[in-house]
């Protein structure tokens, strides 16, 4: 289990907790969250969680603890899911465009169909167009792709406006993207170097340490077109010749942050 700061320019992995033996995913994150809660609360206002999370349990958890909860609502038997649609139908949807992509919403509070969860929760749906091309028969074709979502939250319209909800709703897949993937793929995360539950903690640990300050060096010691020549993960491989004795071709271009 991972938490994992989103909505900022740099990703931030806080915190690791392993599931033990015959437990689920939710008692270990819950044990997560008394852990950063404790450390990182000030950090941020709300918790937000996949469609696993969307139960009253959970949301109470985060309620109790001074926090808000943002959660993907999915599964055609949830009643909530069930009223929102019935409500929604007798609604006009409103309307944004960003980029290529078109978003029909509707945004409604107080509803009370999640039986435990001590506060009426709010529900948004979007149901987004993104317009694009794919290639066909060596030619490319105009392309329209079309995904419904549902998000329920304990915020307030007043607390959180319909589109930095929806933005929220999305960050979740920032820990798929820029944790997950990124950690998997470019810098060992999927491999375990020791089989021992203690080294495999400080050594995740050790990683989401170097990957937070080495993006805070790229960001804010590299001015931009240098940014553009020189990716993360160039530096952390020219970073990682230097330990060979090579010196990297671009040292002279450093700048002092401010």
């Amino acid at each position: 289990m991972v938490c994992h700061l989103v909505g900022h320019g740099v990703a931030f992995p806080l915190d690791i907790e392993l599931i033990r033996p015959g437990e689920g995913e939710e008692t270990a994150a819950k044990r997560l969250l008394d852990r950063v809660l404790a450390l990182y609360g000030r950090f941020f206002d709300a918790v937000l969680g996949d469609a696993l999370y969307f139960d009253a349990p959970f949301i109470n958890f985060c309620l109790d603890h001074g926090k808000h909860a943002i959660v993907t609502l999915r599964g055609d038997d949830r009643l909530l899911l069930k009223d929102a649609r019935d409500l929604f139908a007798q609604r006009t949807p409103g309307q944004w465009t960003e980029g290529k992509r078109r978003v029909q919403f509707w945004d409604e509070e107080g509803f009370t169909s999640c039986e435990g969860v001590k506060q009426p929760l709010r529900v948004l749906r979007t149901v987004e167009t993104t317009t694009g091309r794919r290639r066909v028969d060596g030619q490319w074709q105009p392309n329209e792709t079309t995904g419904e979502w549902f998000w329920a939250t304990t915020l307030s319209k007043r607390q959180l406006p319909t589109l930095a909800f929806w933005r929220a709703g999305h960050w979740r897949w920032d820990i798929e993207n820029d944790c997950f993937n990124a950690l998997g793929e470019h810098w060992g995360l999927d491999h375990c170097y020791k089989h021992d539950p203690t080294a495999i903690v400080n050594f995740t640990l050790t990683l989401f340490i170097v990957y937070a300050l080495l993006q805070c060096f790229w960001l804010r010691n590299f001015k931009p077109p240098l940014r553009a020549r020189l990716t993360l993960i160039a530096l952390a491989r020219e970073l990682d010749r230097t330990l060979a004795g090579c010196l990297a071709p671009w040292r002279r271009q450093l700048t002092r942050g401010p």
